[in-house]
């Protein structure tokens, strides 16, 4: 049997390299500035709470996999 040890596991998102093939007028300063505060939105918490409806999303239809309750920790 034959287990696979590599998967995609990262997300790279260029924003400039987006808003270049998008907004082909936008300028160098216009794009710094558009990248600088989509930086500022953009968060682990954010990105964690994707990650996290991604995983209740497939415990539900797969398998029987919960996120422990933060009280949990504290126990």
């Amino acid at each position: 049997m034959v287990v696979k040890t590599e998967y995609e596991r990262e997300f790279i998102f260029d924003i400039d390299a987006y808003l270049i093939a998008s907004y082909p007028k936008m300028t160098m300063a216009i794009r710094r500035s558009v990248c600088t505060m989509a930086l500022g939105e953009l968060g682990s918490d954010f990105l964690e709470e994707i990650v996290d409806e991604c995983v209740a999303e497939y415990a539900q239809t797969k398998l029987d996999i919960l996120k422990k309750d933060e009280d949990e920790d504290e126990e």
